[in-house]
């Protein structure tokens, strides 16, 4: 079997699928995942194992789609010359390679220092790393988060969540952007396919939503359902129009997945562009205590 075939037989798929109806059926798969992991958590890493093997065939069709249009590309450049086509292919990079050959050997000597560096300062991220307290708190913001300064440097935010839980020692921090879910721009459809890797690839303790990330994935088994805190110690705090719902894809029964921090005097120390804050919790974190302390603390700073 060859592996393009294996591939989309992995996802449950024909090969003559749409790129609409594949990146739709890696979106179940990945909400039945979850799903399964709730159930069933002492298969948990064998279920993610699993998963990972799904990706890779994602990402297989994925980089084949873009070799095809790279060879569909080329032969509408070079098809006129017919049964020369490829000739006429390596003639034209020949040249080009010989026009740029001085720059390409320069790009290259400069492609060598930069690995050279790469793996030095790799090896000295890893040193720092270990040198580092274990973290407390994962957190990612989900949505049309951006710095204030619209930089990329994370550290102010950690270092103001550390500040108000002095008792912590390390918090990391992740902006993952999702964009207009009704938008028809093929830019924003990447960027919702770059959102659907990180959310596969990384394993935050507390996801902070705005309105259009939770229509996404708040009910998709991302976020535990959270009757118990609400209707126990987080009740005082808490009015009905400051809890999230969503409908359970399985039963259809609804729960809370999230709660709205938004008007906490502590959201506004946060050095962040921000319109929405709906705080869950993913459902197999190891840090819940850690979680729902944050999720606490801003509570009870709202006025």
């Amino acid at each position: 079997m060859d592996q393009m075939k294996e591939a989309y037989e992995r996802l449950g798929l024909p090969e003559e699928a749409t790129r609409e109806q594949l990146d739709d059926r890696y979106t179940l798969l990945m909400r039945q995942t979850r799903s399964h992991q709730r159930r069933e958590p002492d298969r948990a890493e064998e279920i993610e194992a699993e998963f990972a093997e799904i990706t890779k065939s994602y990402k297989f069709i994925l980089e084949e789609e873009n070799r095809k249009s790279l060879e569909e590309m080329n032969q509408k450049r070079y098809g006129k010359y017919k049964k020369f086509a490829g000739t006429a292919e390596k003639t034209d990079h020949f040249f080009r390679y010989y026009k740029f050959h001085v720059l390409g050997g320069i790009a290259l000597v400069g492609l060598l220092i930069y690995i050279v560096i790469s793996i030095f300062n790799h090896q000295a991220e890893k040193e720092r790393l270990a040198s580092l307290p274990p973290v407390d708190l994962e957190v990612m913001f989900l949505g049309s988060y951006m710095n204030q300064d619209a930089g990329q440097d994370l550290k102010p935010i950690e270092d103001a969540i550390l500040a108000q839980f002095p008792e912590w020692k390390r918090v990391t921090v992740t902006l993952n952007y999702v964009p207009p879910l009704d938008s028809s721009n093929p830019q924003d459809a990447v960027m919702l396919q770059k959102a659907l890797l990180v959310l596969t690839t990384e394993r935050p303790d507390l996801y902070i939503m705005d309105q259009n990330a939770f229509n996404w994935v708040g009910n998709q088994g991302m976020v535990r359902p959270l009757e118990p805190e609400v209707e126990g110690e987080l009740k005082d705090m808490l009015t009905p129009e400051m809890l999230l719902k969503g409908k359970n894809e399985e039963d259809g029964s609804e729960h809370v997945y999230a709660i709205d921090i938004m008007n906490s005097k502590l959201s506004e120390e946060l050095p962040l562009l921000k319109k929405e804050m709906f705080a869950g919790i993913r459902g197999d974190t190891k840090r819940n205590d850690n979680a729902m302390h944050f999720i606490k603390q801003y509570l009870e700073s709202t006025p």
